[in-house]
């Protein structure tokens, strides 16, 4: 957690003459946190139970950018940053420059909480937000089915390492061009905190389970979803084939299992994957 303070670090120098690049990192929410994620119609992309979604505010605290390999590093971000990739994007994330010129396979960033984080294109009242409650990711929406509409505003002080970056098309890493930019996006994807299964390939959106919670609430059914209700709902209630664990321990609840979904939220290049780690 305090590596991040040390600055931009350029180590691993090219010998005489090797060639040098740049590589500027970016971030983006696509078009589910950006716009919308619609209703499944006909067997596509969306809520299979008929809702849809719209964020409000998606923001996340990013550092710790790294290009390196197993042996050295040749870049590392110097100070996190918060972003609301809600707003339009691409928005940069860092930019190095004069970087040897040769395949760096292993690329990480982590989504953690930093008291010393400063604004990117966040507001400066989120980024306070974000700093006084600890939060690394923080989303606010509405999700609408037919007359009704639920809204939530959840925050989540995970700390979550993604290593070992790769997109199948593009490979491990980066490949930094001899006298050349290379752009690499971190992506955000929004639809991951309404997956129904927190391991399987088959994962579907639902929501019919969060906006039941609401029920639960101090003030019954007030049209805000609470992430303390949603920790009333032990996923033993929930229909069979639904809310899978798939082994991964400590999640009995639905507050739980969202919170374990954000971790998932960070990819690479599109759909690209790294490896989360908590911390």
């Amino acid at each position: 957690m305090k590596n991040w303070m040390l600055g931009l670090s350029f180590l691993g120098l090219a010998a005489c003459g090797e060639g040098k690049g740049t590589v500027t990192f970016t971030t983006y929410g696509e078009d589910y946190i950006e716009k919308e994620i619609p209703a499944a119609v006909g067997g596509g992309a969306g809520f299979v139970d008929g809702w849809t979604v719209k964020y409000g505010k998606f923001l996340v605290m990013l550092g710790e950018v790294k290009v390196a390999t197993q042996d050295e590093t040749a870049a590392q971000q110097g100070q996190a940053k918060v972003f609301d990739v809600h707003k339009p994007g691409p928005v940069v994330v860092e930019t190095f420059t004069d970087l040897p010129s040769k395949d760096w396979d292993h690329v990480s960033y982590a989504i953690a909480p930093w008291p010393e984080a400063v604004a990117a294109n966040a507001d400066a009242q989120d980024v306070a937000l974000m700093k006084t409650e600890g939060y690394s990711v923080y989303v606010e929406g509405t999700a609408t089915k037919g007359s009704v509409t639920k809204r939530f505003a959840w925050g989540f002080p995970t700390n979550t390492l993604y290593e070992r970056c790769e997109n199948p098309d593009l490979g491990e890493g980066v490949t930094v061009p001899d006298g050349g930019e290379e752009t690499v996006e971190l992506t955000m994807h929004g639809d991951h905190l309404f997956f129904d299964d927190l391991q399987s390939p088959d994962a579907k959106m639902r929501f019919d389970a969060l906006a039941a919670a609401d029920k639960l609430g101090i003030a019954g059914a007030d049209g805000e979803i609470l992430l303390e209700e949603l920790e009333a709902v032990d996923l033993t209630e929930l229909p069979s084939g639904q809310y899978g664990t798939g082994g991964v321990g400590g999640v009995r609840n639905l507050r739980d299992f969202v919170t374990a979904l954000v971790r998932t939220v960070g990819h690479y290049r599109g759909e690209g994957e790294c490896s989360p780690k908590s911390r």
